[in-house]
């Protein structure tokens, strides 16, 4: 999947309910919202991972969150983070299990792939795309969501929707 394609499958999920709570589309290339919150701009944003995607490891992508004195992605920032620092224990648990539902699809590359001609190392890399994680998220963690097809994407987009109405309400809510 290209990342025009998995930003139009989140925006289809995510867009609707961000715009009627006041948020507009940023101007970049990569998939972002924006809403101003006091005299600061709340910027939520989806980063498609720059390896591209692989037909047998998919690809995968990061949320980050951001209080800025602009409504632009990365920009003047005041306060910036990843998602999981907004997550709760439970939000983790959902998290690792659909990550393992996605990961059960991949199927590894046959022993013709060109990953087998490079370097251990790199081979050892390739093939962790394909383990199933064991890892306790928490706050500090860089969750990347990865996926193999549309339906992965939704699957997250489905899951990480009230992850950011609860962040945005939050932030509505305080001083940041």
């Amino acid at each position: 999947m290209k990342s025009t394609e998995v930003y139009k499958e989140i925006n289809s999920i995510i867009f609707p309910n961000m715009k009627s709570n006041g948020f507009k589309k940023t101007k970049s290339g990569m998939l972002g919202y924006y809403k101003l919150l006091k005299e600061f701009y709340l910027v939520i944003w989806f980063q498609c991972s720059q390896d591209g995607f692989d037909k047998y490891a998919g690809s995968k992508f990061i949320v980050e969150i951001q209080i800025s004195k602009t409504n632009e992605i990365g920009k003047g920032s005041i306060i910036r983070r990843r998602i999981p620092y907004f997550l709760t224990e439970n939000d983790f648990g959902e998290i690792v299990i659909t990550e393992n539902q996605i990961k059960d699809k991949f199927q590894k590359p046959p022993k013709t792939h060109y990953i087998f001609s490079l370097a251990e190392n790199v081979q050892n890399w390739y093939y962790k795309k394909f383990e199933k994680t064991n890892t306790t998220y928490n706050e500090s963690s860089d969750i990347w969501f990865v996926y193999f097809n549309e339906a992965d994407v939704q699957k997250w987009a489905k899951l990480i929707e009230p992850m950011i109405n609860r962040i945005v309400c939050d932030f509505e809510q305080t001083e940041y």
